[in-house]
């Protein structure tokens, strides 16, 4: 049974359309008809040739940088229907003891601060409509205790608990969830060199479900909690991790 969604000429923000989920998402958006405006810091999109699709280089710790993407999308509508947070990196594997401050800080901004801004920046689009829907990324990880990975987990932890506090002062106009992925597979699980930082098989064998996760398989949460599917769903955070983890 297939779920099928339709957002024909409902615009939506994706903040971070050039990750492997950014990009998987995009595409699933494009095929129910919406119309896409996609940022990351790259300077141009992964995704090309594409009606219905736009895209800005944007830094989304930049709130000068989220301006411009504002007014980008101002030029094209004067509502949108749904917000989209993916952002979030770690470039520093180390324990709290071993990392610098501006270390710490640049993991967790990446991951936590470029949610806040495109949230605050976005509020007043949302509201143009009566049943908006903002999706933060947050991660499995969160909820674990993961050595050499603070500030990410930190940031994400943040996520959740930012979002809970936005659910309740945007409602009943804007509806804001959480995703909690376990491990998927694109590039943050994979190192300079091509191997993965953990045992994939071994990985395997604690998940019921038996695998890693695809971006297909995250977006289409995501697309969920968009939808009118989802419309009276708020303030919650979703595991999708193959029941890795069972909440």
């Amino acid at each position: 049974m297939n779920a099928i969604y339709k957002s024909k000429g409902n615009h939506i923000v994706v903040i971070g359309s050039n990750s492997g989920i950014g990009v998987a998402l995009v595409q699933q958006l494009l095929e129910t008809g919406a119309i896409v405006i996609g940022a990351d810091i790259q300077d141009k999109s992964k995704i090309t040739n594409k009606e219905g699709y736009f895209y800005l280089k944007t830094n989304p710790l930049d709130t000068e940088s989220v301006k411009q993407l504002v007014s980008f999308v101002k030029n094209k509508t004067d509502e949108i229907i749904g917000l989209v947070n993916l952002s979030g990196a770690i470039t520093h594997f180390k324990s709290i003891e071993e990392i610098s401050q501006e270390e710490w800080n640049h993991t967790y901004d990446i991951s936590f601060k470029s949610c806040f801004n495109s949230c605050k920046a976005f509020l007043p689009l949302l509201r143009k409509n009566t049943n908006s829907s903002i999706v933060n990324m947050s991660s499995g990880l969160a909820f674990i205790g993961q050595k050499n990975y603070g500030p990410y987990t930190a940031g994400k932890a943040s996520v959740i608990a930012f979002s809970k506090t936005l659910a309740a002062e945007v409602a009943p106009e804007i509806r804001v969830n959480t995703l909690a992925p376990g491990a998927v597979d694109t590039n943050f699980i994979y190192k300079e060199d091509g191997t993965t930082r953990f045992n994939k098989e071994q990985y395997k064998k604690i998940v019921p479900l038996g695998n890693v996760g695809k971006s297909e398989e995250i977006s289409s949460v995501i697309l969920f909690l968009l939808s009118d599917g989802a419309v009276h769903i708020t303030g919650q955070c979703l595991h999708v991790n193959g029941g890795a983890g069972m909440h």
